[in-house]
C-alpha cells in the first residue's frame, strides 16, 4: 500500500498539547475508551476509506461517511514499534491483515485510502473516536471474494517533522 499521509488537525494540536504538557482531546478520549471498557486504551486502528480525503475531511462524521463495508471488513488494530528518538518515525511492528472478504465483490467499491483512528467501530448516527492520520492510495485497491488486504510491517509508518 503505498500512500502519502498526513497527520490530522487534531492529532496535531493532541501532539502539541500533550509535548507542552496541556490537556488534551485526544487523553479524554483514551481515557473514555477505558471507561467504557475497551481493553488497551491506547489502541490505534486502521479504517480503509472509499474515497480521497483531505485534511478538513478528517472528522469522525466525514470517515464514517466512506468508510469501507462489506463482509468480513473490520477496522484493525495497528501495532506499533517504539519511536526513534533521533528520527521522530515508528512504524506498524506486525501484519495488519482486513479480510478476507467472502462477498461475491469482495469490497463493493475501491479502496482510496485509510484513516488512523482512536474507536473500533463507530456509527453514522453517532460516530464517536478521533482521526489521527490519514493516507490517500496513489492507485485504488479493488478485492475480490475470499481475498485479504495485507499491511507488512514496516509499511505504515509516521514522522514527526519539528523544525
Amino acid at each position: 500500500m503505498a500512500a502519502n499521509g498526513f497527520i490530522a488537525v487534531q492529532a496535531a494540536v493532541s501532539a502539541l498539547d500533550f509535548i507542552t504538557g496541556r490537556s488534551t482531546v485526544l487523553e479524554a478520549e483514551w481515557q473514555a475508551k477505558t471507561a467504557s471498557g475497551d481493553p488497551q486504551p491506547r489502541t490505534t486502528y486502521l479504517m480503509l476509506l472509499t474515497q480521497f480525503v483531505t485534511d478538513e475531511q478528517t472528522d469522525m462524521t466525514t470517515l464514517v461517511g466512506i468508510e469501507a463495508a462489506g463482509t468480513g471488513y473490520a477496522r484493525q488494530p495497528v501495532p506499533w514499534a517504539a519511536a526513534s528518538s533521533d528520527t521522530r518515525r515508528t512504524a506498524n511492528s506486525d501484519l495488519v491483515q482486513f479480510g478476507p472478504f467472502s462477498d461475491p465483490v469482495g469490497l463493493a467499491t475501491p479502496i482510496t485510502g485509510a484513516a488512523l483512528v482512536t474507536r473500533m467501530t463507530s456509527t453514522a448516527g453517532q460516530p464517536s473516536g478521533l482521526c489521527l492520520m490519514a493516507w490517500n492510495l496513489g492507485t485504488p485497491i479493488t478485492t475480490a471474494q475470499n481475498q485479504a488486504l495485507q499491511l507488512a510491517p514496516g509499511s505504515l509508518s509516521m514522522t514527526l517533522a519539528v523544525s
